[in-house]
């Protein structure tokens, strides 16, 4: 009788873990859906963007073409007429009135000439605002981009973190199952309590990334250093990082040019090097210096993606080849999550590069 009892207890312990673990997946699968929700509104984002840009510059075009076609043909088109017509009407008279006519159509025509060299050169000085604007806006552009991209891959990582929390969910056994099953004695043990995993957790397993950094294995020539991937960067290091994240060339080698400073230092998400935030913000004259400079292109971030990966996700296809052409990398390698770089940049719909580490073996 008493073993009848404790075997319905167990059974009845048994189903209020299921019903735990089915909330639990209700739980996971809700935040599955808020990801998704924000990946779609950054790309929504993005096009915006794009579009604005498109519409400004082709409203532009338009005013340009139309003041310039305003101001000069019918000045020229005009008087050229109103000579024609006095020839056919006048043609006794016009021998006498040529000379003081037409040398006051002539003195028209250059001060209207010369106005309108004025207007040229107002009109010219309105364009060059306008590209230096425009070269402002792709470059705040570019960092938006590039910040956006990397904020789709680590929701990507914990969209995976997320499903492989799913699929554990659903693949749990509690060891009380078995107990009953095969009659055990008083010695069984109650099943445990499902684990939730909390958002904090979850953070934390994609932001920590202190304890698998590679250390560097080339030293690049003087006066730049390579120290242990582990120590604390330094302020120059920090400046060097931030410098080539933003594609300032300029700075970078400016840093560089002063030395005591780590050219595979450390920063931002995943542990990244220099010349793997440059390759993901495509800043190819960044990235081929740092390359020059000794930088290793060997090394990986604490998700094991490699220098080949970011820049597969910035798009950049002199950037991929000359990283490839550097026989440091393997095309195929893969991160934490199994992709590859080919994957990324099929991804981020970048079609040449994809096309370009297909014929190299990439898939």
């Amino acid at each position: 009788m008493e073993l009848s009892t404790l075997v319905f207890l167990i059974l009845v312990l048994t189903a209020v873990s299921d019903v735990l673990a089915v909330r639990k997946r209700g739980t996971l699968s809700k935040r599955l859906r808020e990801v998704e929700m924000d990946i779609n509104a950054w790309k929504g984002t993005v096009g915006n963007l794009e579009g604005k840009m498109f519409d400004r510059f082709k409203d532009l075009e338009s005013s340009l073409k139309e003041e310039l076609t305003r101001t000069f043909v019918p000045a020229i088109i005009k008087p050229l007429v109103k000579q024609a017509i006095t020839d056919i009407m006048n043609e006794d008279y016009i021998g006498n009135m040529i000379s003081g006519h037409v040398l006051e159509e002539v003195q028209s025509l250059k001060k209207k000439v010369q106005n309108s060299k004025i207007e040229i050169k107002a009109l010219a000085q309105r364009l060059r605002s306008v590209e230096q604007e425009r070269d402002t806006y792709r470059k705040s552009l570019g960092k938006l981009r590039g910040r956006l991209t990397e904020d789709i891959r680590v929701l990507q990582l914990q969209v995976n973190q997320t499903v492989a929390d799913l699929r554990d969910a659903r693949t749990t056994t509690y060891p009380g199952t078995t107990a009953a099953s095969t009659g055990l004695t008083q010695n069984n043990t109650v099943p445990p309590a499902p684990v939730t995993t909390q958002d904090s957790d979850l953070q934390a397993s994609t932001t920590d990334v202190s304890d698998d950094l590679t250390p560097s294995k080339t030293v690049p020539p003087a006066p730049v250093t390579t120290q242990d991937s582990h120590a604390t960067p330094s302020p120059a290091d920090r400046r060097l990082f931030s410098a080539s994240e933003d594609g300032d060339l300029e700075t970078v080698k400016r840093i560089l040019s002063a030395g005591h400073v780590d050219i595979n230092t450390r920063g931002g998400y995943w542990s990244k090097t220099p010349v793997m935030a440059a390759s993901l913000g495509g800043h190819r004259n960044v990235v081929e210096f740092l390359v020059g400079r000794g930088a290793d292109v060997s090394l990986v971030d604490s998700n094991d993606d490699n220098v080949l990966h970011y820049a597969c996700h910035g798009g950049d296809l002199e950037i991929v080849k000359l990283i490839v052409s550097r026989n440091l990398v393997d095309v195929n390698a893969r991160d934490n999550g199994g992709y590859t770089a080919v994957y990324w940049a099929r991804l981020q719909g970048h079609q040449r590069v994809v096309e370009f580490l297909e014929s190299r073996g990439g898939h």
